[in-house]
């Protein structure tokens, strides 16, 4: 479909809106600019490859706009231009082309999604990188990057993400290193880095996580734990491999109401009946 072969409806007080299509390009509905309540907002592209999106404008009207997914999509290029919207509070794209979409040199993301707590990057397979700009988004709560089969590096700048609560890392295998400036996080209270399988260690400060609650690290390749773990007061569940759960038992100790669970390794087919 084209711009003009969009019918101009009207949904005063429409606050969700889904648009599901199959096609590699696709014009995003000019009514969507009069939909002056809307709060969610669902595009989802069922083809076979990623979808180009045409007439992003529209954002420029959605000023109450909170929640946005994105699927299967190429997403769009953002610049110290880009429409703000404001009371974006949570973002997910899923099986995206990411594009370098954050990599603008001097890009001020904070000022496109000032109130955004909680980004969601999943499936998205030409992500080498986390770009530096994402870290500042000083508004962060819960950052979940998961099945990014390329991610292999963090940016050294994480600290910035003061609100950081929960840092999801699930399945990046070809991510090698933790930064230290994990460890100036001072709120984050749970880490997941299962299926993280060339992580060979945790950060060598991680003790100085005082609020950290649990950490899930199965199926990584730990030889070691860091010392310091031992003053993660806070800390009430790890989860990890059976052959690992022993480098904890010392932090057992330690912390009083701490639970280790030894994960059995799963190998399940369900999914072929999905």
């Amino acid at each position: 479909m084209n711009e003009m072969q969009w019918f101009d409806m009207e949904f005063p007080k429409a606050e969700i809106l889904i648009l599901n299509f199959s096609s590699d390009k696709y014009v995003l509905p000019p009514f969507i600019s009069k939909m002056s309540r809307l709060k969610v907002l669902v595009i989802i592209n069922n083809g076979m490859s990623p979808a180009v999106l045409h007439d992003f404008s529209i954002f420029a009207h959605l000023s109450k706009l909170r929640s946005l997914w994105l699927e299967r999509v190429h997403v769009p290029q953002l610049s110290n231009s880009t429409t703000p919207l404001k009371n974006l509070h949570k973002m997910s794209l899923i099986l995206c082309k990411i594009n370098k979409s954050f990599d603008q040199t001097g890009l001020d993301v904070a000022d496109i999604f000032p109130k955004l707590g909680d980004l969601t990057i999943d499936h998205c397979d030409d992500l080498v990188a986390l770009p530096s700009s994402i870290c500042g988004l000083t508004s962060l709560s819960c950052l979940s990057i998961t099945n990014c089969p390329r991610l292999g590096e963090l940016p050294k700048n994480l600290s910035k993400l003061q609100a950081l609560e929960i840092l999801r890392l699930y399945a990046c295998p070809e991510l090698k290193t933790l930064p230290g400036e994990i460890c100036e996080l001072p709120g984050l209270k749970y880490l997941d880095i299962s299926q993280c399988v060339s992580l060979s260690c945790l950060p060598e400060e991680i003790g100085k996580l005082k609020k950290l609650e649990k950490i899930d690290m199965r199926e990584c390749c730990f030889s070691d734990r860091p010392s310091s773990a031992v003053s993660l007061k806070s800390l009430r569940h790890v989860i990890c491999d059976t052959d690992v759960a022993f480098m904890w038992e010392e932090v057992e100790k330690a912390v009083p109401g701490l639970k280790i669970e030894a994960a059995e390794k799963c190998f399940s087919l369900d999914w072929l009946d999905e």
